[in-house]
């Protein structure tokens, strides 16, 4: 009896300890768990915001040198009229592009853009070049584009202004 007496005793002493702080360290390690995989969350998000806006500044690029080449190409017909066809750009809402300009497309990124590229040409102001007698005045262009990511979220307007050559 003396055997069976001490296995009591023994059993008795052993309080769950190690099964307590096996649960504490179980507890820890999912909560870095779940703690990693929301920071791996969030930076998936932000790299692919990052690739959205990336994709609408190309785009709006794309729309401000398809501008620039409306003005090499048919900006002198515009000029020799004395007229332009041209809205106001404070009233431009950026939906739709100049007077039936054509809107062009990006290279590698067509059918994943939320919007087309737009751009806007506005009407020249005249600048002055150097001071000698008669004045020599230039008509500089100013040059407004609008692209879109590959969601509406990503928008960006960039501005140029243009001088084409005389």
């Amino acid at each position: 009896m003396t055997c069976n007496s001490q296995v009591f005793a023994t059993r008795r002493s052993q309080r769950g300890s190690a099964l307590a702080i096996a649960l504490i360290f179980l507890l820890l390690m999912t909560l870095l768990g779940v703690s990693a995989m929301q920071g791996s969350n969030m930076q998936e998000r932000m790299a692919g915001n990052l690739r959205d806006r990336n994709m609408a500044f190309q785009s709006a690029e794309a729309a401000l040198r398809a501008g620039e080449t409306w003005l090499l190409t048919l900006g002198n017909q515009v000029i020799a009229d004395g007229n332009t066809l041209l809205p106001d750009p404070l009233a431009w809402d950026g939906t739709v592009a100049t007077g039936g300009l054509p809107t062009g497309t990006v290279a590698g990124l067509d059918g994943q853009l939320a919007s087309e590229p737009e751009f806007y040409v506005g009407p020249p102001s005249l600048r002055r070049v150097g001071i000698q007698l008669p004045p020599d005045f230039r008509r500089i262009y100013p040059v407004t584009a609008r692209g879109a990511g590959g969601s509406d979220g990503a928008i960006v307007v960039l501005q140029s202004t243009f001088e084409p050559p005389q």
